[in-house]
């Protein structure tokens, strides 16, 4: 089946509490909402066969090991987009262009490879509405510079701007199949 996938990189535990701390903090509320999944995404797929796709990240995931990332900036992305910037660097960036050496023509226009606008963040906010001054002011006080880890490769289907589905995840095992 064709459809719109998204491949995102999973945060260890630690990285993800902080995000959901920070996620909160952007929308003044204690509480997340039930859709909150902080990750990177690595690449968004659109009308791509979801099989092809699947078995790719499978064995890419089974050559990587996890790694290392660096929670460096907050930003937006768009006035409605309050983000976590990871620096772009080591495996992250490695990994990257490695990916993208196969399904990069069905990439779309913010992750592929061709676009030069790939910026990896984690999203700390879904609603929709524009960051008011306040709640910019939390999340910058509440924000400093951590270090984080990446431990799983995942495929989700988008279903629409705010709605996705995981539909496979792989641990990355610490003895890698190949070694990069």
């Amino acid at each position: 089946m064709k459809r719109d996938l998204c491949v995102m990189w999973e945060l260890d535990q630690v990285s993800r509490k902080r995000l959901s701390s920070l996620s909160c903090q952007a929308s003044g509320s204690p509480f997340l909402c039930t859709s909150f999944h902080p990750h990177i995404t690595l690449g968004c797929y659109e009308q791509v066969d979801d099989r092809r796709l699947l078995e790719y990240v499978r064995r890419f995931a089974e050559k990587a090991a996890p790694f290392r990332v660096y929670f460096e900036a907050i930003g937006l992305l768009n006035p409605c987009l309050p983000v976590c910037f990871p620096a772009f660097r080591g495996a992250l960036r490695q990994h990257y262009f490695a990916f993208h050496r196969r399904f990069d023509n069905y990439a779309d226009r913010w992750t592929a490879l061709s676009g030069g606008l790939y910026t990896p963040h984690v999203s700390l906010d879904g609603g929709g509405q524009p960051l008011d001054a306040e709640a910019q002011r939390r999340l910058e006080a509440a924000f400093s510079p951590f270090p984080g880890r990446v431990e799983g490769l995942s495929l989700s289907w988008i279903r629409g701007e705010y709605d996705y589905q995981v539909i496979a995840s792989f641990s990355l095992p610490e003895q890698p199949a190949i070694a990069e």
